[in-house]
Parts: C-alpha cells; structure tokens; sequence
C-alpha cells in the first residue's frame, strides 16, 4: 500500500496549501541560469510559469462549502462507530484530541455533534500550523528557499536518467512539464507531485478537517495555537539527507495510480474511528528500507514527542484546549495517544 500519500494526508499539514494555491516562474539570467521563484520574472520573454492547482480540479461554487449552516448528507456511518477523536483527563487537565485528514471532500461533513459540542466548549483550538492566518506569499517564499536549488543544482543530475524519465512522464500526465520540476529539490518535486495527485482524484485542501475547524475557530473569535511553525517543518523536510528525499519521490511515482482507492480506504478507517486499521495503513512494508525509516522519524515519531510535550504543557496550564492534528501521528506505540497516557492521561474515544 502507498506511503507518501499517506504522509501527506494525515501528517503533512504544512505544505499543502502553498503548493496547491501558489505559482512557480521559471526564469533566466543573462547569462542562461535558471532560477526558480514565486514572483515573476523580469523579462517577460524569459519566463515560464507553473500555476500550482489542476485544471481538472472539481471547481467550487460559492456558498457550497461544507457548513454548519449548510449541513452535507454524510456518508452512512453504523451507530456504534467512534469519532477519530479522544477526550484527554488527568485531575483538573482536561481537553481533546482529535486526528485530522489535511485533504477532505464533503462526505465528511457534517461532523458529529459530540465533535462540534466539544470544540465549542473549549477555551482554544490547537494545530500544528495555523496555514489560514499565515500570509499566503510569505509562505511560498518559504517553500521556494527550502524546495529550490540555489547553486545550480538539478533535479536530472540528481535523480539519473532512468528515474528522470519515469518522472518526466507521470509529472507529464498530471500537467506538470518536466522541466518545470528541474530547479526542485526531491522532497519538493515529491511533495508538488502529491499534491496535483490528490487534486486530480477530488480532494480539496479547503475541505480538510484542520482546515474546517481553522475557519470555525475565526468566525467564533476563538484563540488558535500552534504546536509547530511553518518555518519549522519546512527546516525538517529541508534536511532530510538526499537519498531519504529520493525514497520520497520514487515512493510518489509508485502512488499516482492507487490514489483514489487509497484514499477511501483510509477514509473509511478514519469515519469508524478505528485508530488501528488506519495505523496498519501508515506503518506499513514501504517503511523497512533505512531510508524510509528516517523519514519516518523525522516527519512522524520525533514530531509525536514534542508535541505531545506541549500539549501536556497546555493542559497544565489550565487550557482546556481542543487539539487538531494529522491522524497518522496518534496511533502505535510511538503515536500520541500513547505518549499522552505515559504521561497520566485518561483518553476515551468520543
């Protein structure tokens, strides 16, 4: 079963929204190098641009977004399935958990009342990035310095030929030229890929639940945290050694044509509540190479330790706060939920 897509959808909240949303130009000097950068180039006739979002993307019409106003006839679900969230207790500290899925569609809505009931008791909301109150340009200038070689570097020479060649045809077939990838880094080029590929089969970074529960917390003037910075876990992806970035893209070339079928199955674990089946999903037989192992750590089992320090730090402090994070970072051993009860927590599935 895919690996990269799973990483995107349940714990990579921080690069979606400037890669569908933004642009890429490609530019060159006087003298024939490349550059790319999200603002464009200074000869018009030396310019070339990527605009980051599917031309076969559902379109969205306005007032159809899921909400509460406007409820969305839910997928069936049995009446005693579990929500993909946990109310936390330790004496006075009090407050919830819940997984997230940074890419939706609007069968996922209307949420249940036991999820919105307790959202709207608590004192703030908490993520790991809050993408809505961030300035969309500063952000894709964040993503160009990170993603994008500055000393000349390729992607072809990097990659090789035959791997450039398996990329040049499926970035081909999702609309990407290939040489609007060159300038990438491998974990960029991967994340860009991954991105367009979940647009294309009707997924919607808006429709997201971190996302949803982001423009709640706006319009009922409630305060939003964060567990983690942009800057922060664009430095993590940034860093991974580059045969770690490579294991990414070759695992994204090899995810294009389950997408859509890998999504409802994880849709489906994460509609019943069943922490487990989904966990099975993202730990799987693509995480035994070295390389996989360490991306793992990075993006997943060292991120579940630090938060699942500050929100204990939260809930001390008297906040009874309503957490929202990816839902691949919650189950296994090295998932929050257990961390959280090494730490003197009662959790109860909602």
């Amino acid at each position: 079963m895919s690996r990269l897509l799973i990483l995107l959808l349940l714990t990579a909240s921080f690069v979606v929204t400037p890669i569908v949303a933004g642009e890429i130009f490609k530019c060159r000097d006087a003298m024939g190098r490349v550059a790319f950068q999200d603002h464009p180039c200074h000869r018009a006739d030396k310019e070339e641009r990527l605009i980051l979002a599917p031309s076969h993307a559902p379109a969205t019409t306005a007032g159809t977004e899921p909400t509460l106003a406007t409820p969305i006839k839910p997928e069936k679900r049995q009446a005693d399935s579990k929500s993909f969230a946990w109310r936390l207790s330790k004496g006075k500290q009090q407050g919830y958990l819940m997984g997230s899925i940074h890419f939706g569609k609007a069968s996922m809505y209307p949420l249940p009342l036991t999820l919105l009931n307790a959202f709207k008791g608590s004192d703030a909301l908490v993520v790991e990035a809050n993408v809505v109150d961030a300035d969309a340009s500063t952000m894709a200038h964040m993503m160009m310095s990170a993603g994008v070689y500055s000393d000349g570097t390729t992607l072809k020479e990097v990659l090789g030929a035959d791997l450039w060649g398996e990329l040049g045809v499926t970035s081909t077939a999702l609309g990407i030229p290939v040489s609007m990838l060159e300038g990438m880094k491998p974990w960029f080029a991967s994340m860009t890929l991954t991105a367009m590929v979940l647009k294309g089969i009707g997924l919607d970074e808006s429709l997201g639940i971190d996302r949803h529960f982001l423009d709640m917390a706006k319009a009922q003037h409630k305060p939003i945290r964060e567990l983690e910075s942009v800057q922060q876990q664009l430095t993590l992806l940034s860093g991974l050694p580059q045969k770690v970035q490579i294991v990414m893209l070759k695992q994204t070339l090899k995810d294009v044509a389950v997408a859509d079928a890998y999504f409802d199955t994880m849709l489906k674990a994460w509609q019943g509540g069943d922490v487990q089946a989904l966990n099975r999903l993202f730990v799987d037989e693509g995480l035994k190479s070295d390389e996989s192992g360490e991306l793992n750590r990075v993006m997943n089992t060292d991120r579940n330790i630090t938060m699942a320090k500050k929100i204990d730090e939260m809930l001390i402090k008297g906040c009874h706060c309503f957490v929202v994070v990816g839902a691949g970072h919650l189950g296994g051993e090295a998932g929050m939920i257990k961390l959280l009860q090494a730490k003197g927590y009662e959790v109860e599935q909602l």
